[in-house]
Formats: C-alpha cells, structure tokens, sequence
C-alpha cells in the first residue's frame, strides 16, 4: 500500500512541473509575438500594496515663508483665470512692476 502513495505524489508533482512549464512556455510565445507585433510586452500587477510608502525619505519641511509665497502665487493664478486676454495682460505687467501681491489686488478688482 505505502507504494500507491508515493506513486500518487509523483504523479501529482509530474502533473504540476507539466503545467508549469505549459504556462511558461505560453508566456514566452506571446512575449516573442508582442514584440514581432511591436506591441508592448504585458506588464505585471506593479508594486505590492502597502509598499508606495517613501521609505527613508526625510519629509521636507516648508519654511513660513514658502507657504507665504506658494499661497500668493495660488491666489495669482486662480485670479488670473477668471479674467479677460486684455484684463491678464494689464496683471502680468503689473505683477512685473510692483510685484504678485499688487497684480492679486487688481486682478480681484477687475473681476468683480
């Protein structure tokens, strides 16, 4: 009786090494056919969740007055959307005078 076990694993190992080799080998196949098709090679799923953490990496720390200038600079553009070419234009040249804080001003009085 012990015999028909170990006869039974072989077989079911025989049986897995088989399909593995199948599946690799169909792999193979459609890599060489993608790329005499000149299409890309099918990638995998990419990185494992749990691992897009920046690992290592210092966290930049923004100074006062970065924040200052990156809320001005927010405050600028979001004022020169809603303006006409001609109305942009007077800002612009503004903003190259006196300053982004003075072209901010006009530009929320002209839009209203």
């Amino acid at each position: 009786m012990p015999n028909t076990d170990i006869a039974a694993l072989v077989q079911e190992f025989v049986t897995k090494i088989i399909a593995a080799t199948e599946a690799d080998a169909a792999e193979r196949v459609q890599g060489a056919l993608a790329g005499a098709f000149g299409t890309p090679a099918k990638r995998g799923p990419g990185r494992p969740a749990g691992q897009a953490s920046a690992a290592g990496r210092k966290k930049m720390t923004v100074t006062p007055k970065v924040a200052q200038a990156r809320k001005l600079q927010g405050q600028y553009l979001g004022a020169l959307r809603a303006l006409s070419a001609s109305d942009k234009a007077k800002v612009k040249a503004l903003a190259k005078q006196k300053g982004v804080a003075a072209a901010v001003k006009l530009a929320i009085s002209l839009k209203k």
